[in-house]
């Protein structure tokens, strides 16, 4: 089916080295409720919307933490002014592919893979080798941060507010439709 699609394996392996190449870790702090059930490993999601999230990682003072493995996001924080926020923002219409949920007592980081614009469907067909080594790598920054102070600039309403509707679905859990 991969052949069908995209001809031959190098261009697989072109697609995959585009989004694994230089990932940075952001973090996006909100309280899912019962969202959090939907989403599950594997699948993908397309967010209709600009999704903010930071590159500041702290304590959580909401229950859910949507950690975004990304190369492809604006950095915004020359663009700042007294938020320090650590703003990075990702296009509208990103789409997302859940690698993990992990749960500590009463909090939650649900991975999330930003994928290629273009070729986000190959991720729906296969499984890439290191996914595993970044789950631990985004786990261990998880139980290493959760014990932290929360950063201050990420408590403010104006944030809080940025980051409170779900990431890939509507406020009442429907999945945004991966295709227009």
């Amino acid at each position: 089916m991969l052949d069908e699609k995209y001809g031959d394996i190098k261009k697989v392996e072109e697609i995959i080295n585009f989004t694994y190449r230089g990932l940075t870790l952001l973090i996006r702090d909100t309280n899912l409720g019962t969202l959090e059930s939907k989403y599950e490993v594997g699948m993908i999601l397309r967010e209709l919307g600009f999704t903010d999230a930071s590159l500041h990682k702290g304590g959580l003072v909401t229950n859910h933490r949507m950690a975004i493995l990304s190369n492809h996001y604006a950095d915004l924080q020359a663009y700042e002014y007294g938020t320090n926020w650590g703003l990075c923002v990702l296009d509208q219409g990103s789409y997302f592919k859940v690698l993990d949920r992990y749960t500590i007592e009463d909090k939650t980081q649900i991975t999330l893979l930003h994928l290629p614009e273009n070729d986000w469907e190959i991720f729906g067909e296969c499984q890439v080798n290191i996914d595993p080594k970044l789950i631990s790598f985004v786990r261990n920054d998880f139980e290493e941060s959760i014990i932290l102070p929360p950063v201050t600039e990420l408590l403010t309403q104006q944030w809080l507010k940025r980051c409170s509707y779900p990431i890939g679905m509507t406020d009442e859990g429907v999945c945004f439709p991966l295709k227009e």
